[in-house]
Parts: C-alpha cells; sequence; structure tokens
C-alpha cells in the first residue's frame, strides 16, 4: 500500500469547500469523483483499478467515528472498491470490541508512511521497535492476509515473466501498458519496489 497523496493546496474539494453530505439518499457523487480522479482511478486501499462503471465503489471514512462529525475532513476520505469497505467494516467492529482506538492506527496520509510500512516480497512489514500504529494498520486492512501475499506475488511473478518475454525495460512495459490498458495494472506499492520505479508518476492525470 502507497501513501495516499492528499492535495491540500489545490484539490477541487478544499478549494470548493466540499462536504460529505450525510442526509440518507444524499448524492455525494462529486465528492466521490473527485477522490477516484485524485487517486487516479486506483483503489486506496487495495491497489486494484477502479472502473467507475462496473465496479461498486464507495466514498471510504478512514475512521468511521468522525463520519458526519465536525472533525471529519477530506484528509479521512477516500475511493475504495466496496468489496474493500465491506471487509474494513467487519474490522471496524472487532478492533471496538478490542479497545483500539483509531489513533492508534497509521494513517493512509502520514508523511512517512512507506517508511514505517516496508513491503518486502509480497507482504508488509514493520520494524520491532516501531510504533503500534503500523502493526494495527496491517490487522485492520488485512494487508498480509495469504491470499493477497499471494496475489501480490503472483502478478510480479506474471510482470516479470512478460518484461522478459518483450524484452524491454520496466519502464517501457509499464508504460505501454498505462497506455494500452491500464486495468492490468494493480499494487502499485509492489510494483514501485520491485521494478524500482516511480509507477504513481507515470500514470497521467485524469481530466
Amino acid at each position: 500500500m502507497k501513501k495516499i497523496k492528499k492535495d491540500y493546496n489545490n484539490s477541487k474539494i478544499i478549494t470548493d469547500i466540499l462536504q460529505y453530505n450525510c442526509k440518507k439518499g444524499a448524492n455525494n457523487s462529486v465528492l466521490g469523483s473527485i477522490l477516484l480522479k485524485e487517486q487516479k482511478s486506483f483503489c486506496a486501499y487495495s491497489e486494484e483499478f477502479i472502473d467507475p462503471i462496473s465496479d461498486a465503489n464507495d466514498i471510504e471514512h478512514f475512521n468511521p467515528d468522525l463520519k458526519c462529525s465536525d472533525d471529519d475532513s477530506y484528509s479521512n476520505w477516500f475511493k475504495v472498491k466496496n468489496k474493500v469497505n465491506f471487509r474494513k467494516r467487519q474490522k471496524e467492529l472487532e478492533f471496538k470490541k478490542n479497545n483500539i482506538s483509531f489513533d492508534d492506527i497509521l494513517q493512509p496520509c502520514e508523511n512517512d508512511f512507506e517508511e514505517k510500512l516496508k513491503y518486502i516480497v509480497g507482504q508488509y512489514r514493520f520494524e520491532e521497535s516501531s510504533e503500534v500504529k503500523v502493526k494495527n494498520l496491517i490487522d485492520f486492512l488485512e494487508l498480509n492476509i495469504p491470499e493477497k501475499i499471494e496475489q501480490r506475488r503472483n502478478f510480479i511473478i506474471r510482470k516479470r515473466k512478460e518484461i522478459e518475454i518483450f524484452g524491454v525495460s520496466p519502464e517501457d512495459f509499464f508504460s505501454t501498458l498505462i497506455e494500452d490498458d491500464i486495468t492490468q495494472i494493480s499494487y502499485l506499492r509492489a510494483i514501485q519496489e520491485e521494478f524500482k520505479i516511480d509507477i504513481w508518476n507515470m500514470i497521467p492525470e485524469i481530466e
């Protein structure tokens, strides 16, 4: 999982003073569209591509305790796939039962997010001396459940084989994939670490 970048100076959510409308049946599509655009159409948590037409997706409040409160804000809002949001809600209940506060979970926008949350061959790790917040994030978003580790590893293995077959550099391979079929790209952090490329900045901004 990559750090989620929030443009506090230029985001239309900030400049237009947009708020999440909590009324039942309210239309938050404008807010959701901007979030999806800023995330370049990738789910904030799973790093899978979101097709806005075929993929059910939600505006997600990382800390649900803030939802519809005066403290809820842009930094707490993310676009995620519906299936990811559903599983997170189950973990929220578990964390509350165990009295784990959201203040004890690493936030997706923290400046040193990627220094604290390490990626090593499909898994997310943390230093033993690190804050418990990192461990809680891994558990909260189920980043290291076996099927997710296997999916990341298999994705990287496939891409290595394809790069070898085509005989091109990782940069050229992913540039072509972005241009031809960006839906075939997932796991941005894994790509970044495994191929040593800045995949995020290779993906163009959405108009």
